[in-house]
C-alpha cells in the first residue's frame, strides 16, 4: 500500500488556521499533527474541514476541565472521528500539573489499516509500541508536544524511535510542534532506516511509503518473545 504521508510541525495554539494551510499546501494520503494541536473548541472545525477536503488526519487533542486536562489522539477520516487514544504513560511534570491518564494501550483501526499512536513520552517505553505492535498495525505514529530542548534529546528521541521500529519491524512516524528549541518530524522505516526527517523546520514533509512492508516481519522478532518470562515487567 503506497502512500503519502504528511508530517506536519506547525504554529501552536492557532489550529483553525493551521490545519486548513496544512491540509492545502500539500497533497497527501494521511495528514500527522502533534500532541496537543486540537482543542476540544478546534475539533468541530477539525471534523468539518477534513469533511470539506476529504482528508484523512491524525492529531492530538487536549481536553481540559475545571480539575484535570488530558492528552489524547483523535483520527479524523473525511468528517467521521472513528477512533480516540488517551496517553496512559505521563512524565512527572504531567502529574503534578493533574493530568489524567488513560485506562489501556490499544490501536485504532482505519481504512489504511491498525494505527498505533505512542503519544510524545511513551515513546521512551518499548513496552508500550509493543502491546500496540500485537495488533499488527501498519504504523506507529508518535505524536510530539513541543520540539526537542537540546541536541542530545534530540539524537535521543530519534534513537528511540529508530529502536521502536526495529524491534517491531513497523514504521513509526512522529512530528511535533514548531514551539521547542528544536521542532522534529522524523519517518523510520521498518528495518530501522530514516527515510524522511526534518529538524527546525516549520510546515511539513512528505514522506512516500509502502504500509506492506509493516507486514514483511523478516526477523520475526514478535514471534521469538518469551511471554512468560516477560512477568516481572507487570509488578
Amino acid at each position: 500500500m503506497n502512500l503519502k504521508i504528511a508530517l506536519v510541525v506547525p504554529n501552536k495554539d492557532d489550529a483553525m488556521s493551521e490545519i486548513k494551510k496544512m491540509l492545502t499546501i500539500q497533497e497527501a494520503d494521511i495528514y500527522i499533527f502533534p500532541e496537543g494541536f486540537l482543542s476540544e473548541g478546534d475539533l468541530d472545525y477539525a471534523v468539518e474541514i477534513s469533511q470539506t477536503f476529504n482528508k484523512f488526519i491524525i492529531s492530538g487533542l487536549v481536553l481540559r476541565t475545571e480539575s484535570a486536562s488530558c492528552q489524547k489522539a483523535v483520527i479524523i477520516d473525511n468528517g467521521k472521528i472513528i477512533g480516540e487514544y488517551q496517553k496512559n504513560i505521563l512524565s512527572q511534570a504531567e502529574k503534578a500539573k493533574g493530568r489524567a491518564a488513560g485506562s489501556s494501550i490499544y490501536c485504532i483501526e482505519s481504512k489504511y489499516g491498525i494505527i498505533g499512536i505512542p503519544i510524545c513520552y511513551e515513546i521512551h517505553f518499548p513496552e508500550v509500541a509493543r502491546v500496540m505492535s500485537l495488533e499488527n498495525p501498519c504504523c506507529l505514529v508518535n505524536l510530539i508536544g513541543t520540539g526537542m530542548y537540546n541536541d542530545l534529546q534530540y539524537e535521543q528521541w530519534l534513537a528511540l524511535a529508530r529502536a521502536r521500529a526495529i524491534e517491531n519491524e513497523v514504521y513509526v512516524f512522529g512530528c511535533s510542534h514548531y514551539n521547542g528549541t528544536i521542532p522534529i518530524a522524523y519517518a523510520i522505516a521498518p528495518d530501522g532506516r530514516v527515510i524522511g526527517e526534518s529538524r527546525n523546520s516549520y510546515g511539513c514533509i512528505i514522506v512516500n511509503v509502502d504500509l506492506e512492508k509493516s507486514f514483511e516481519k523478516k526477523y520475526m522478532y514478535l514471534r521469538d518473545r518469551l511471554p512468560d518470562r516477560f512477568v516481572k515487567l507487570s509488578d
